[in-house]
C-alpha cells in the first residue's frame, strides 16, 4: 500500500541563485575572416552590458531586453579574448561570462599544385590530383572534400571525360578564406 502514495521529497530545494540573474552566450563564432564579429545571446535582471576584447572594454550597452546582439570591432589577427561583464544596478551583482577565444585571420590560404600541370594533354582516363595546403585547411576538388594530411600535403584521383576537362580546386581555411585554382586538362585516348 505505501507504494500507491508518492512520498515527500528528501531533496533540499536549489538555493536562489544570484535573484534569477543570468548571461548566456548563444552566438559567437570561433574563428573569423573579419575583423568584426556579431555576438549574441540572452541576458537576464541585469541592467549594463560591458563588452572585452584582449582585456580592454570596446563597449558598453544598456540591457533593455532579455536578448542582446552586438558587433564587437578591431580583433587582431590571431587569437582574441573576449568576455561579457554583465552588472545590475539596484543590486550590484556582477557576472563575467567565460572567455571565448576567436581566431581571426584574413590571408588566403596557401594553395600548390603539384600534379597535374595546368593546360596539359593525357592518354590516362583517371589522373591523380597532388598538391599543398595550410594545416586546418579544407580542399575540395570538383566539390568533393579531400583529404588532408598533418603536413598540409593532398592527393586524390579524379575521372575524366573526352576531349578537355575542368578541375576545380578549392582551399578554404577554418575562418572562411578561399583560394581557388582551376585546371584545364585534355583527355585523348591513344
Amino acid at each position: 500500500i505505501s507504494g500507491l502514495f508518492p512520498q515527500p521529497s528528501t531533496k533540499p530545494l536549489s538555493k536562489i541563485e544570484d535573484n534569477f540573474s543570468s548571461i548566456d552566450v548563444s552566438s559567437i563564432p570561433q574563428a573569423t575572416n573579419s575583423a568584426k564579429i556579431i555576438i549574441s545571446g540572452s541576458v537576464l535582471n541585469f541592467d549594463t552590458l560591458e563588452f572585452y576584447l584582449n582585456k580592454a572594454k570596446v563597449k558598453e550597452k544598456e540591457s533593455v531586453s532579455d536578448i542582446f546582439s552586438e558587433e564587437i570591432g578591431d580583433l587582431e589577427k590571431g587569437d582574441n579574448d573576449i568576455y561579457i561583464k554583465a552588472k545590475s544596478n539596484n543590486s550590484k551583482i556582477e557576472k563575467n561570462t567565460i572567455t571565448y577565444k576567436v581566431f581571426y585571420k584574413n590571408d588566403k590560404p596557401k594553395l600548390e599544385i603539384s600534379e597535374p600541370s595546368d593546360n596539359s594533354t593525357t592518354n590516362n582516363q583517371e589522373i591523380k590530383i597532388k598538391g599543398n595546403t595550410d594545416k586546418e585547411t579544407y580542399i575540395h576538388v570538383n566539390e568533393l572534400p579531400v583529404v588532408v594530411d598533418a603536413n598540409g600535403s593532398f592527393e586524390t584521383s579524379v575521372r575524366l571525360k573526352d576531349g578537355d576537362n575542368q578541375i576545380i580546386i578549392v582551399a578554404q581555411d577554418i575562418a572562411g578564406n578561399m583560394e581557388t585554382k582551376v585546371l584545364k586538362i585534355t583527355y585523348q585516348k591513344d
